[in-house]
């Protein structure tokens, strides 16, 4: 029996595969929002919410633009470690790293989006900060595509006949740890 703490044997992990890693990446670059969560002031509670993902480079950094004085900000200035979560429906990443204020216009003017103008004046508002989230590792569930078919068939037979459905085999494609 594994321990809560403990991962699968055949979980891919530490060290994973290529093929993992491309897929984590791949995956990373097609959410739009996620559940960026810090560590609220004073009381250290975990404190989430949604956030546009402003972009997403290819060593996993997100970047995020945010008000200068936001609570987030309070919250990364006092605490830079966070958990980002991006989620649909068959699809799954979280993060774990740190979160950084930046200011640089020449950054802020090649993520900007015009729909950021709910929240900001333009590019120039000087409001704006950004928020980069250097991550340090990271997990995926995908049950996309045949993934999904096949993970649905393992379900609905188990269910039949009556047992629990086991840890899934080691798709390195379909879920796994990558240390960043």
């Amino acid at each position: 029996m594994t321990q809560l703490n403990e991962v699968p044997a055949n979980y891919a992990s530490a060290g994973a595969p290529p093929k993992s890693e491309e897929h984590f990446f791949e995956l990373l670059g097609k959410f739009e929002t996620a559940t960026l969560v810090t560590r609220a002031r004073n009381t250290g509670e975990l404190h989430g919410r949604p956030m546009a993902v402003a972009a997403a480079d290819d060593d996993g950094t997100l970047w995020f633009i945010t008000n200068v004085d936001s609570t987030k900000v309070l919250e990364v200035r006092e605490d830079s470690r966070a958990l980002v979560t991006l989620a649909s429906s068959r699809k799954f990443v979280t993060l774990n790293g740190h979160l950084e204020l930046v200011a640089d216009r020449e950054q802020v003017d090649r993520i900007w989006k015009e729909r950021y103008r709910v929240w900001f004046e333009d590019q120039n508002d000087p409001e704006l900060v950004l928020l980069r989230f250097t991550p340090f590792d990271g997990e995926f569930w995908d049950d996309s595509g045949a993934r999904g078919v096949k993970h649905a068939f393992e379900a609905a037979k188990a269910y039949l006949r009556g047992q629990k459905l086991g840890p899934t085999e080691g798709d390195a494609e379909a879920r796994a740890k990558v240390v960043l």
